[in-house]
């Protein structure tokens, strides 16, 4: 039986039929996307699911007992509540499963027969819960959790209503996922995470027990982490099984089929209309009529749509530039007095695709804005080139605001404002480029979404003719269609490019550089976005083996100095022994073969509780094998390139070599 169940769901806003009789179901365990075009009701359908709208048609039907996550797009916090404590609050199902366990487990002594066994059956469905939830490691699971997503230590304690509006987002994100549900609603959740979050949370969502519907516009996320796809178009929902990759082929292949049959269908009655209109009221009447009632009577086919398609448009760029587009020397750059970077010296040549990679709040976009004349350095010096006309893009750019109460209101009209000299058709059909057609060219901008406006805000730009462009995260609010729109054009402009993206598909379909800033410093690596991964694993694993191979030399340097004291103390004890035989009497002889037994036991004499000495050299034994074990883990691909696991594996090391420690200790009090 299906976890979730919906079935014929319809929502309305005004006139607008969003949902058309929607069906949707989620299995166990199932990793579902959920794509379509910016305002098609996806956001909606994920609340009809949770409950937070009620539909106008239809149904959803969630099983019993199945608990149901929803991460939206607008967080709420109680009045003072850390970020720590509300993600632990998450965990209330795994703690009070985990007190129910303990309660059983002490009730268990007392019991027998039926009763017994009635309390064996809830133990091991509370066991089986509790594995699903992850509560069996649940003390390092939020801790974990919260470094995954990228939200620094320093946020950990603060009250979550003075977090910056990402910062809330990651949050809920946070403690939606330490609860493990049974299924998981995520709307958009890798708005606001940067490249690294992105990829820790398409490893965490792929590792989950629990059903996960995700809408996103992440093709990677949708490719690596899903393997179910919804469509939401025009108000209908349709299924397809695979990633993204394998439902962009199965559309294709399917509106191919679509076509054809709708063209021979048009083609009937193109021919079938001709027909009946040439012999209508001759010799051949009777044969028309038969036809016409027919053609009244054939189900029309509708025209077939193909949304994620690769439109061919030609960017034209401006005058040519110089071979190098611009250098940097020494520069630094920040907000007000503090430098965010710094000391970094960059080049970047004629037709070079540049992206910049970093951490949230690393500078990613302070220097692009220094790189486009847009902000001042605040030390060294930016260079620009022979004849290079930079075109500039932000969320700011895309606002499109300040045009006043005799400003431009619609699409059409900021285009003509700008570029008087153009045809109506020139307007229309560079508009179309961005897929705005029909009534959308004369729509208001205060009406239009925020990827809208950002196709518009690229619209302008493109017929300002730059030889380069600076672009600071041109795919945000761009849905599917539009981001493929944008590469192709980006892909045909014959001038440089220097973009700051979190879309890692976008990453590497475009640039050939990439420009890593960490630590206050740039650093270029030759290639694309998995170019430059890959060289940075590589990097890690290096230093990690580094590392280990030091920590093995420490460890047997400080074996090996042990031993070496170990012998020393034993020749001592020796020497002092046979020196004071030769001086003592029959009462300091008994005295020396007193103080003499712990040597002997040490060196293989009778132990004090032999039965005891066994257990724990077996322990001994068991925590140096899981030592071996989680070192040999530390350097596999499955652990290094998940942050949970790796940072989960070293804490029970840690813990494993203190256990260790102390029953080493343990076995010489005993021995």
């Amino acid at each position: 039986m299906s976890l979730v169940l919906a079935t014929g769901l319809k929502r309305h806003f005004g006139a607008r039929d969003v949902l058309n009789g929607v069906d949707l179901r989620i299995e166990a365990g199932e990793k579902i996307g959920l794509v379509g075009r910016n305002g098609e009701g996806k956001t909606t359908l994920l609340r009809l699911i949770e409950g937070e709208d009620q539909p106008d048609g239809g149904k959803v039907d969630v099983q019993r007992g199945v608990r149901l996550g929803y991460v939206s797009q607008r967080p709420v916090f109680p009045d003072g509540t850390t970020v720590r404590s509300y993600v632990e609050s998450g965990m209330q199902e795994a703690q009070d499963v985990a007190r129910e366990l303990g309660e059983l487990e002490h009730a268990m002594g007392a019991l027998e027969g039926e009763a017994l066994e009635r309390v064996l059956t809830r133990h091991g469905e509370l066991s089986a819960r509790m594995e699903f939830l992850g509560g069996w490691k649940s003390e390092h699971k939020v801790e974990s959790v919260l470094d995954g997503i990228g939200l620094a230590q320093s946020l950990w304690d603060r009250d979550a209503r003075t977090l910056s509006g990402g910062e809330k987002s990651r949050a809920l994100l946070a403690r939606e996922l330490v609860a493990a549900p049974d299924v998981l609603l995520l709307d958009e959740p890798t708005n606001h995470l940067d490249l690294e979050g992105i990829e820790w949370l398409e490893a965490y969502v792929k590792e989950l027990r629990g059903a996960v519907l995700v809408v996103s516009h992440d093709r990677r996320l949708l490719d690596r982490a899903v393997d179910v796809i919804y469509e939401l178009e025009r108000g209908m929902l349709t299924r397809y099984l695979g990633n993204y990759t394998r439902y962009v082929a199965i559309k294709g292949e399917r509106f191919k089929a679509d076509e054809r049959a709708w063209r021979e269908q048009q083609d009937f009655i193109r021919k079938e209309e001709e027909f009946i209109r040439r012999h209508m009221g001759s010799q051949r009447t009777g044969e028309a009529k038969g036809r016409q009632k027919k053609l009244e009577n054939l189900v029309r086919l509708p025209e077939p749509w193909h949304d994620v398609r690769r439109p061919v448009i030609r960017m034209k760029s401006g005058e040519r530039s110089g071979e190098s587009v611009l250098e940097t020397v020494d520069l630094a750059v920040g907000h007000g007095a503090r430098k965010i970077v710094e000391h970094a010296d960059i080049r970047i040549e004629r037709g070079e695709r540049v992206g910049i990679v970093g951490r949230n709040g690393s500078g990613k976009t302070t220097l692009l804005r220094v790189l486009a004349n847009r902000a001042q350095p605040l030390a060294g010096s930016v260079v620009p080139g022979h004849k290079t006309v930079c075109g500039y893009f932000d969320q700011e750019s895309a606002e499109l605001a300040g045009t006043g109460e005799y400003g431009p209101k619609t699409p059409y009209e900021y285009v003509l404002r700008s570029w008087p000299l153009l045809t109506d058709l020139e307007i229309r059909s560079h508009l179309a480029k961005f897929l705005f057609r029909g009534e959308q060219v004369n729509a208001a901008v205060t009406t239009l979404s925020g990827g809208e406006r950002a196709r518009l805000a690229l619209a302008l730009l493109v017929l300002e003719q730059p030889n380069w462009l600076a672009l600071d995260e041109p795919t945000n609010h761009l849905d599917l269609a539009a981001r493929t729109a944008l590469e192709e054009f980006l892909d045909a402009f014959d001038g440089s490019l220097v973009v700051v993206s979190h879309d890692r598909e976008f990453l590497d379909n475009l640039c050939d550089v990439t420009l890593e800033v960490k630590d206050g410093r740039v650093r270029r690596v030759a290639g694309n976005y998995s170019a430059w991964r890959a060289f940075v694993l590589r990097e890690r694993d290096a230093a990690l083996a580094a590392k280990q191979a030091k920590e093995a030399a420490d460890a047997k340097r400080a074996t090996a100095q042990a031993e070496k004291e170990r012998v020393a103390a034993a020749a001592a004890i020796a020497a002092a022994g046979a020196a004071a035989g030769t001086t003592s009497g029959a009462a300091s002889g008994a005295a020396n073969a007193s103080a003499a037994k712990p040597a002997a036991r040490a060196g293989g004499g009778r132990a004090k509780n032999p039965w005891l000495l066994e257990k724990i050299e077996q322990s001994i034994i068991a925590l140096e094998k899981e030592k071996g074990e989680l070192e040999a883990a530390l350097v596999t691909e499955d652990v290094y390139r998940n942050a949970a696991k790796m940072r989960d594996t070293q804490v029970r090391l840690a813990e494993v070599e203190r256990e260790l420690e102390l029953k080493n200790a343990e076995w010489e009090s005993w021995a």
